[in-house]
């Protein structure tokens, strides 16, 4: 880390290290695992000591030995950047309220824009205490001022016939648990870490030819605790998620907090200091902005 951030070293903000340790890898100083054929680096916690690791780190060193029979007191581990965070989710005010009629939202579910491009460390934490209050108050409110069921029984039904007409009850070959493993690794590929137009473009038009081949469909027809059924719809939000992932990244041509594109490596405040807000439409997601609010901390470019 003294290559990327020589005063914080491994104390540098997650979009940061996760950069650093793909450069490695690209670099050639990156690790093959065996099993998995994954590319990886290696987390050296030995020098912290035994007692440092059991009384700070017994979390991590309990899933080390769990998942990957490692002790971190006596190796080091293998790793390699995951998602840590999705910093946005369904639009809300400051009372967790959606622009959707008897819809609260809170947490990572939610984008109360208090996050920007990247999060400060523990910050989840404080958003869901308070805004999970703020949701919670503001659905009770709404749910005990209605004079009874207020909803529009025929998109109910519509949604109904679709979940297990369409789903529950369709045809296909494809295993979804399979096509699962594909949008992971198809996201890896086109939209990870380092990003830039030609991927993200390549990226979506494979996402969009997989999502044809994926017809939904449910191998087990029990109608209770059916996680296949849990899975299968999961696997269709993904897709959704997916989507707008690299159709957002496709339009924001800079770079900005975990968003870095290595065809536009600057920030642009100019033309990007603005969130994007998606809708789905039956073309695919479509794109609207917003200004960004900025109240007491002006916002300036990270340096280390």
């Amino acid at each position: 880390m003294k290559r990327y951030a020589p005063e914080k070293l491994d104390l540098a903000s997650r979009d940061v290290t996760s950069r650093a340790m793909i450069t490695e890898i690209q670099e050639g100083r990156g690790l093959k695992d065996e099993a998995s054929g994954m590319d990886h680096l290696l987390l050296d916690l030995r020098h912290l000591g035994a007692e440092e690791i059991k009384e700070r780190l017994s979390a991590i060193r309990e899933i080390s030995i769990k998942f990957k029979g490692i002790d971190p007191i006596d190796e080091p581990l293998p790793v390699r950047p995951v998602c840590h965070y999705t910093m946005g989710g369904i639009r809300t005010d400051l009372r967790a309220e959606t622009p959707i009629k008897g819809l609260w939202s809170a947490g990572e579910a939610a984008c109360v824009s208090i996050n920007g491009s990247n999060r400060l460390g523990a910050n989840p934490t404080a958003e869901c205490l308070v805004f999970g209050a703020q949701a919670g108050a503001g659905a009770a409110a709404h749910a005990m001022s209605q004079p009874g069921n207020d909803l529009d029984q025929q998109a109910v039904a519509v949604e109904e016939k679709r979940l297990f007409d369409d789903i529950f009850h369709g045809k296909g070959t494809e295993n979804p648990y399979e096509v699962h493993n594909q949008v992971q690794t198809l996201m890896d590929t086109f939209a990870y870490v380092y990003r830039n137009g030609n991927c993200l473009k390549e990226g979506l038009a494979a996402l969009r030819e997989l999502h044809k081949k994926a017809y939904r469909h449910v191998n087990d027809q029990s109608k209770e605790y059916n996680t296949n059924f849990v899975n299968v719809l999961e696997l269709e939000s993904m897709f959704e998620i997916a989507e707008i992932v690299l159709v957002g990244g496709l339009a924001r041509a800079e770079s900005r907090g975990a968003h870095a594109r290595t065809d536009d490596p600057k920030r642009n405040d100019q033309e990007w200091l603005k969130h994007t807000l998606t809708y789905r439409t039956t073309d695919g997601p479509r794109l609207e902005y917003v200004p960004v609010t900025i109240t007491s901390y002006q916002s300036a470019e990270r340096h280390y």
